[in-house]
């Protein structure tokens, strides 16, 4: 399937993720985030969209926690 925003494929990106166990629901991650793409969910914890990522580390230099780790760079399709 082609994608003609990126005919050529897209640039490989790093993902946030935010590990569940670490996290205390401080928002600070989300607050920072410049893609405002770490929504709260329902049970007061935040989780990162993948889609909307471009894996800049704002928030993983702002959680006071270290609850976010960045993924290596792959891919997309």
């Amino acid at each position: 399937m082609s994608d003609s925003a990126h005919p050529f494929g897209r640039k490989a990106r790093a993902l946030a993720v935010i590990d569940p166990v670490s996290c205390t629901g401080c928002g600070y991650c989300a607050m920072f985030c410049i893609m405002n793409c770490i929504p709260q969910r329902e049970d007061g914890f935040y989780e990162v969209d993948p889609e909307l990522c471009i894996g800049c580390r704002s928030c993983k230099v702002n959680c006071p926690f270290d609850a976010v780790t960045i993924l290596p760079p792959k891919q997309e399709v």
